[in-house]
């Protein structure tokens, strides 16, 4: 198992990365969740999809804001309190910023982005460092993504604010690496799962055509032709949160089925 034994936090525990990358760290063996979004009702509701997966996995929900650094605080601290120790984090919550382009649109949608992507990434990295300090080892994995590099209708706000967090994880790892801790980037595409699926089924209402005819649109860039899912990155991340990961460090890791190749 990946995560044997490993006390697991999660930030942005949405319908989509979110609450997967949570079931797949108890189904690797996580002894320990500490899951956290802004609502408590959602966090109850992962909880309860968590616990009947029938795993010997403790889970703790802390509501949390993660623009607020005293929040962000509480969250690590509740979580060694509960469980002792830290072992990693996955960056996963986010704000899109809006769809705007960048010539028709004010800054609002850019500091959006910026103060949950990047900031408030930041926000909980420096919140679980002293812990992964004194343990002498961690792992922190930001979920990044494929427009960074590859431009999409109205993803300049957001892929601007992930772009901002590339150069911070290749800081960041450095900087820590003589703390035994790993700082690392998942470069997600298009994931099918519940979020993607409405922008499909949106797309061919919009446009009068069948959902099959958008996902194959919205997949022709991928070789094969098929979009990879929530599940499936969601592994992905977790394998460069754990040990089997233990030479990578300052790596973005494409999981978007070779539509970027680097």
């Amino acid at each position: 198992m990946l995560l044997k034994d490993k006390v697991v936090m999660i930030s942005g525990i949405g319908p989509g990365l979110g609450i997967k990358l949570a079931l797949e760290a108890a189904h690797q063996g996580a002894r320990a969740l500490a899951i956290c979004a802004r609502s408590a009702e959602r966090l109850e509701q992962a909880r309860t999809r968590i616990l009947a997966l029938g795993h010997e996995c403790q889970v703790l929900c802390v509501p949390t804001d993660i623009t607020d650094t005293t929040a962000c605080a509480h969250f690590a601290k509740a979580t060694l309190e509960a469980f002792g120790r830290i072992d990693a984090l996955v960056n996963s919550a986010f704000s899109h910023g809006g769809f705007q382009a960048v010539d028709e649109a004010d800054n609002a949608p850019l500091r959006e982005a910026l103060e949950v992507n990047l900031l408030g990434s930041l926000n909980m990295s420096r919140a679980v460092l002293p812990a992964m300090r004194e343990q002498g080892e961690g792992a922190i994995v930001m979920i990044n993504t494929l427009g960074v590099r590859k431009p999409y209708q109205g993803g300049a706000a957001y892929s601007a604010s992930k772009a901002a967090l590339t150069a911070s994880v290749r800081y960041l790892a450095s900087e820590q690496a003589v703390h035994g801790i790993r700082v690392n980037a998942l470069a997600c595409g298009w994931m099918w799962g519940e979020p993607v699926q409405a922008v499909v089924r949106q797309s061919a209402e919009a446009r009068g055509i069948s959902e099959a005819q958008a996902k194959a649109e919205f997949s022709a860039s991928i070789p094969g032709g098929r979009m990879r899912t929530d599940d499936e990155c969601a592994r992905a991340a977790l394998f460069l949160a754990s040990d089997y990961a233990s030479a990578i460090n300052g790596a973005q890791l494409d999981a978007n089925g070779g539509e970027l190749m680097s």
